[in-house]
């Protein structure tokens, strides 16, 4: 039976691979021999394969294998169709609408459909294992995208999706990489020739793509023997996964040719000589059952002559062929063809290239599976025996670089004691620091930290269009960790990814605390001065004398007409100095008095010194209440909105940092406010970092005020008594640790935050750093404020008080001793009799009733205490006053 076949020049190893399945087939059976008859093309011509075509079926071939996907030309397909001459085909040709498959009904494919290898690209990024969220495709130009049609349409290609990058072969595959690296990307899906895989991907060393934080997927059927292999080394640890059509595994042999034979047959190494053999078997094997049945005749006419009946048979039974029944067994697994002449089923392995590994099996009944949890009953001793030796650095646990800054409480540079020195990670300490420990504790990892050279946090420069700080670490892959006081922002989401936050805070303002002003006893005097209180005295004395002129000049101010001792009537008047300075006094201190005017002038006069008295007491007691009030505010500032009122104190902010952003993206009237205020003011009032605002507060004496999160404000406050908080917090921010962007690792991260959390860990941890009771701010002495008074503040009443009770108590002494004087002058008794006399009636302060004359001369037992003479002394003047009586 002859056998045509057509290739180009370019595909000798294809044509080898035929004849070396003929040879196969034929020695499975010595009836049915099959002899093939090759032409070879050199460039893609029609008219050429229509004229090889003819000429083989001419000769008598039963079936015509090829040519490639390399022309572009169907004239084969439609001249087997019109003579029934079986077409077989073994690599990826454009696909067929249902109204052109009319024409190539006898066409047959063993290479599996590209729609389900594009489905099944899809499904493996998108399972569990891999979850590619974000990727960049590089394709060379002269590929067939059909395989990646799932892809594009499972994403959007935006720059957060599907990114697409093309390079042409033969170029400069570096600019390609360059690229790729610009634009940040850590997944990379690179579909090209096997020829020149090797060569495209070590242009990417350059470029620092092949870290331990990069992933590379190759779709290139053929990677297996690209080559790829010598990249394996410890610093090429990126992660690379390929695909290829998983071969069939032969059962076990224990014969001493597979013992001692170490040589590997590579004839069908490849994709296309294990489909151009699996071609030639499934051929083989329908012809042979057909021509056990009568009817198969060998063909003898030319092109457009006849038409071979057995052909459309033929082909049926190709297409109801079983691969368990086939002889010698497929290259391929699950090679059965469906009604249209096409390939559906296959298997699809999953396998790292640099170590030759199998991880995964994908069959589109069964998707994706671990092939670990597989059985498989592989004998390749010698292969194994060679894999077994080599470890897999992509898979190896990781030492995650952790980058930071240096600023307290969250990182900082350790102290070492005399004589001690730490090395590695000892050499920090800080909030950071724990919760890294923490983390990697309950997440199972290793970590080394790295300060940044430039100690920022991470701000996009707009005239250079780069990243600094932590954010550029993480971008450039040079870390897989960012942690520091770190907000999450939209435009840092941008680039790369944060875990759930492990704070959440707000904006505050920090301002310098004055010193309290020197507690004054005599305060209560200041709400006037020393002018007003002068003429308020001048005012009371004035007002005293007039009292007294005019109650003198007023008539009825004069009392009735008494007759004194000497039997003299006289009129009386009220209004002396004493009682005039008890009036006006009890008037200003709004006590009243018991001294009535009774004419107009009097009344008048009374009634506008009560006028002016009430609202100079009642003035000076708002003004003291004004007074002592303001002494206990802190300072005229207590809101942002007070602090953007005013010109007196300037106010800013860490310069890129998550607050300046806050204040120059929001949409808020008094935020743009702000911002606007902190780019006007001269000098500069943006800082580089916490550590400066704080120092800039401190010396600025009350001039300067410092934006920045509350954690961090509370944590200098605490430790420095003359910096104080303003007002309450605002703008929710939250601290994240980030990592690059689609990084596999960040949700363990989050659910160990979150486990951390649940413990009280983090609450722990922020005690220990923030709520320290090593504070400073005790030696200022106490700072709170509860509102009440101390002496210091009312200390001068009391000064009145005890001097006004000293004079009233001397004055009350001396009026005393006159009084003395003034009785013993009279009754002519000793003086100091009169006193002891005095002076025993003062201290028995349970007598309420005094007599008119205390003294005596001999002491009795009488109930008064007083002597007869003292009795009799008492009887004339009684009977002096009833006679005076009667006379009246």
């Amino acid at each position: 039976i002859f056998l045509g076949a057509i290739f180009f020049n370019t595909e000798m190893k294809l044509a080898k691979a035929f004849d070396e399945a003929v040879q196969e087939v034929n020695a499975m059976n010595a009836v049915l021999r099959l002899d093939p008859i090759k032409h070879f093309m050199s460039i893609d011509d029609s008219i050429v394969l229509q004229d090889l075509s003819c000429d083989m079926i001419g000769k008598g071939v039963v079936a015509i294998f090829g040519p490639s996907s390399t022309t572009n030309s169907d004239i084969v397909e439609v001249l087997c169709n019109m003579t029934g001459i079986p077409h077989l085909q073994f690599d990826w040709h454009y696909q067929k609408s249902a109204r052109d498959r009319l024409n190539y009904q006898l066409t047959v494919n063993v290479a599996p459909m590209e729609l389900f290898l594009s489905n099944a690209i899809s499904a493996i990024l998108g399972s569990k294992s891999f979850d590619w969220k974000s990727f960049t495709i590089a394709y060379e130009k002269n590929t067939h995208m059909n395989r990646l049609q799932h892809i594009l349409a499972w994403k959007q290609l935006h720059k957060t999706g599907i990114k697409m990058q093309e390079f042409e072969k033969g170029g400069d595959y570096r600019i390609l990489w360059k690229r790729i690296n610009n634009a940040r990307e850590k997944f990379v899906l690179l579909d090209c020739p096997s020829d020149i895989l090797v060569e495209v991907i070590n242009a990417s060393i350059g470029f620092n793509m092949t870290g331990s934080f990069n992933n590379l997927f190759l779709t290139n059927l053929d990677t297996h023997i690209s080559g790829i292999e010598r990249f394996y080394s410890r610093e090429f640890t990126v992660a690379v996964a390929a695909v290829r059509i998983r071969t069939y595994i032969p059962p076990p042999i224990h014969d001493e040719i597979d013992v001692f034979d170490s040589k590997l047959d590579n004839m069908f190494a490849s994709l296309g000589t294990q489909l151009i053999f699996d071609a030639v078997v499934l051929f083989y094997n329908a012809l042979l059952e057909l021509s056990q049945r009568p009817g198969l005749y060998i063909p003898q006419f030319t092109c457009g002559r006849g038409f071979w009946q057995p052909g459309p048979r033929l082909v049926q039974k190709m297409k109801e062929m079983s691969p368990k029944k086939v002889k010698p067994p497929f290259k391929t697994q699950r090679l059965k063809i469906n009604a249209k002449g096409q390939r559906e089923d296959f298997n699809l392995e999953v396998y790292n290239p640099l170590v030759d590994r199998v991880t995964h099996i994908w069959n589109k009944n069964f998707q994706l599976m671990d092939y670990e949890k597989m059985r498989e009953n592989s004998t390749q001793a010698v292969k194994q025996r060679r894999l077994q030796s080599k470890e897999d650095f992509s898979q190896k646990p990781v030492r995650y670089t952790v980058a930071t800054r240096v600023g307290k409480p969250y990182f900082s540079w350790r102290e070492e004691p005399e004589g001690v020195h730490y090395e590695g990670n000892d050499r920090f300490e800080g909030y950071a620091v724990d919760l890294i420990y923490k983390l990697a504790e309950e997440c199972k990892f290793h970590f080394n930290f790295e300060p940044v050279r430039d100690n920022k946090y991470g701000s996009y420069d707009a005239v250079t269009g780069e990243w600094d700080g932590i954010i550029r670490q993480l971008i450039d892959n040079n870390a897989q960790i960012g942690i520091c006081d770190l907000t999450i922002t939209q435009a840092r989401r941008s680039v790369v990814d944060f875990t759930v936050p492990f704070m959440q805070l707000g904006i505050s303002i920090l301002s310098y605390k004055k010193p309290p002003l020197k507690a004054d006893i005599y305060a209560f005097l200041n709400p006037y001065n020393v002018e007003v209180w002068l003429f308020v005295m001048i005012a009371m004395v004035i007002t005293a004398m007039t009292l007294i002129l005019t109650g003198r000049m007023d008539q009825c101010e004069w009392q009735q007409p008494v007759k004194n001792e000497h039997i003299e009537v006289k009129q009386e008047s009220i209004w002396h100095l004493h009682n005039t300075m008890w009036l006006v006094l009890g008037s200003i201190l709004n006590q009243g008095c018991d001294l009535l005017p009774r004419g107009l002038s009097m009344r008048l006069l009374t009634a506008f010194w009560w006028i002016f008295a009430l609202l100079i007491s009642q003035t000076y007691i708002a003004k003291l209440a004004a007074f002592i009030t303001s002494s206990k505010i802190a300072g005229e500032i207590d809101t942002l909105h007070d602090l953007v009122d005013q010109n007196k104190v300037q106010f800013g902010t860490i310069r890129g940092g998550a607050t300046s952003v806050y204040f120059s993206e929001s949409n808020d009237t008094e935020n743009r406010m702000a911002w606007n205020k902190m780019l006007s003011f001269k000098p500069d009032s943006f800082t580089r970092n916490n550590e400066e605002g704080v120092d800039r507060v401190k010396l600025s004496k009350g001039t300067y005020a410092f934006l920045m999160e509350t954690t961090n404000l509370q944590y200098y406050v605490q430790r420095n008594f003359e910096l104080t908080q303003i007002g309450e917090s605002f703008g929710e921010k939250h601290y994240g640790i980030a990592v690059p962007l689609n990084a596999n690792f960040r949700s363990n991260l989050s659910v160990g935050i979150l486990k951390l959390s649940e413990k009280g860990v983090l609450y722990n941890l922020r005690n220990k750093w923030f709520n320290s009771n090593k504070s400073t701010s005790d030696l200022g002495g106490s700072t709170n404020d509860d509102g009440q008074f101390d002496m210091d503040s009312v200390g001068g009443l009391f000064v009145v008080l005890i001097v006004g009770v000293t004079i009233a108590f001397v004055i009350g002494i001396v009026e005393f001793l006159r009084h003395v004087q003034q009785l013993a002058v009279k009754e002519k008794i000793p003086f100091m009799l009169t006193l002891m006399a005095e002076l025993n009636f003062l201290i028995r302060f349970w007598l309420t009733k005094k007599p008119l004359h205390t003294y005596r001369q001999n002491w009795d037992s009488s109930s008064t205490g007083y002597s007869s003479m003292q009795q009799i002394s008492i009887a004339p003047s009684v009977k002096k006053a009833n006679k005076i009586t009667e006379e009246k």
